[in-house]
């Protein structure tokens, strides 16, 4: 399959925002996001450029960034931690970009339940797309787990109950 740049850009521009802040430490980038999205697109179209010559010219960018940031006095981000985070944003990006591009989608349906894509299952690299037993007739899971397949009835802490909210009580 032949690369897309516009393609590849879109989905830059649809995912990258939302990969980039929800990173472990993504709180910390947040300032530069917008500048990091745009340079992973400049990065990809460097003509001949190693992946990690692209991802230096995204953090080259986002030092940049920093400093720009920073010199507005109104925030004081640490550089060497939001390079950090970035990078590991960075890669984050990247790797849900070729997810995204190897997703197989069945041939012989539009949608199914509740209005989701069918995906053959195992088309998400990396990804169990297998059945659950919530998904199933006969609540019999068929993916290893066995009958343990079972959500607590306990509630969350800090989270109501139907004990809370039951109008007959």
């Amino acid at each position: 399959m032949k690369f897309d740049l516009h393609k590849f850009l879109a989905v830059v521009a649809q995912v990258g925002p939302v990969v980039l802040a929800a990173v472990p430490g993504g709180q910390k980038i947040g300032q530069v996001i917008p500048q990091i999205v745009d340079a992973i697109g400049e990065a990809e179209q460097i003509k001949g450029a190693t992946g990690a010559e692209k991802k230096e010219h995204v953090l080259k960018v986002v030092r940049t960034a920093v400093g720009v940031a920073n010199q507005t006095g109104k925030v004081k981000l640490d550089t060497a931690e939001v390079e950090a985070v970035a990078g590991a944003g960075v890669d984050a990006v990247i790797g849900t970009v070729h997810v995204i591009d190897g997703a197989k989608v069945d041939k012989g349906a539009t949608s199914g339940a509740g209005g989701r894509a069918n995906l053959a299952a195992g088309s998400l690299p990396g990804v169990d797309t297998a059945a659950r037993s919530s998904d199933l007739p006969d609540g019999k899971a068929t993916h290893g787990h066995g009958s343990g397949d079972h959500v607590p009835s306990t509630p969350a802490p800090g989270a109501s109950s139907a004990a809370d909210t039951d109008p007959q009580k």
